[in-house]
C-alpha cells in the first residue's frame, strides 16, 4: 500500500525549504544573502553581535519544528513588551494620540523581539537553554538596538488601505499617500486584521537592495525609491 502523507507534513516540508532558501540563497537585486550580513548570528556571523559557539545561521530566526509563530516558522522568544512609546504627530491620520496607536503585531512584533533590547538574542523557541552570544543582549548604543521607544521612527502596525489614503488626501497641506500600493518589494502586510505597514515593508531582513547610505537591510536601492511607493512627493511634506 503506498505511503500517505499528510498535507501538513508535506506543506511543514515546503515552508522549511522555503525558509532555507530565503535565509542562504543570494537576493538576484542585492547580491547579499543573509549570511553576509549582521543577521548572521552564527560564530562565524560578519557583524558585532555573535555566537561563542553556535554554527547556524538560520536558527536565530527560524525552525522547522514548533516554531511560534507557525508563519514565518519562527524560532526566536518574543518579547512580551505592550507599552511601547508610538510615534505621532499632530497630522497622523492612523490614530489621534500615541496613547491611542494599536498593539504591535504581525512581522514587526518579530523584529522587536531583538531589536527592544528585552529578550537575550539567543533566546530561541526550539532550544531547551539560551545560545550564548556577545553581547547576549542589545542595549542602548549598539547598531541594531532600537528599545521600546519607536516615537523616533515610522509608524508600524498601522493598517494602510483606501480609507486611510483617501482621509489623508483631504488635508491640503500635508503630504499625500497614493493608492494602491502595488510593488514587488515595497508591500503590505498582515496588521490589525488588515494590510498594513509593518518593518518589513521598508527593511528586508534577509538582505536589502540599499545603495550606500541608505538604511540597514533596505528594500530597495535609494531612500526615495522606497518612501514614493506610498508618499506623494508632490504635495507639501508632513507625516
Amino acid at each position: 500500500m503506498a505511503m500517505r502523507i499528510s498535507f501538513r507534513l508535506i506543506l511543514t516540508f515546503l515552508l522549511t525549504i522555503t525558509c532555507c532558501i530565503l535565509c542562504m540563497l543570494t537576493p538576484m537585486a542585492s547580491g547579499v544573502g543573509v549570511k553576509n550580513t549582521k543577521h548572521n548570528l552564527s560564530v562565524k556571523g560578519p557583524g558585532p553581535a555573535q555566537a561563542t559557539q553556535e554554527t547556524g545561521v538560520c536558527i536565530f530566526c527560524h525552525t522547522p519544528h514548533n516554531a511560534s509563530p507557525a508563519i514565518p516558522l519562527w524560532n526566536h522568544e518574543l518579547s512580551e513588551v505592550e507599552d511601547y512609546i508610538n510615534y505621532w504627530s499632530p497630522t497622523l491620520k492612523s490614530y489621534a494620540s500615541a496613547a491611542e496607536a494599536p498593539p504591535i503585531d504581525g512581522f514587526s512584533k518579530l523584529c522587536l523581539s531583538c531589536h527592544d533590547g528585552t529578550v537575550a538574542l539567543g533566546a530561541l523557541v526550539n532550544r531547551a537553554d539560551t545560545v550564548e552570544t556577545v553581547p547576549d543582549y542589545l542595549t542602548y548604543g549598539m547598531e541594531g538596538y532600537i528599545g521600546t521607544d519607536l516615537s523616533g521612527g515610522h509608524p508600524i502596525s498601522i493598517v494602510f488601505d483606501s480609507a486611510l489614503v483617501n482621509l489623508r488626501n483631504q488635508s491640503p497641506n500635508i503630504m499625500h499617500l497614493k493608492w494602491p500600493v502595488d510593488d514587488p518589494h515595497v508591500k503590505l502586510y498582515s496588521t490589525q486584521k488588515g494590510k498594513g505597514i509593518q518593518c518589513t515593508t521598508c527593511h528586508d531582513p534577509h538582505g536589502g537592495r540599499g545603495g550606500t547610505g541608505a538604511p540597514p537591510f533596505w528594500q530597495k536601492s535609494t531612500h526615495d525609491e522606497v518612501c514614493l511607493v506610498c508618499h506623494d512627493i508632490i504635495t507639501p511634506i508632513g507625516h
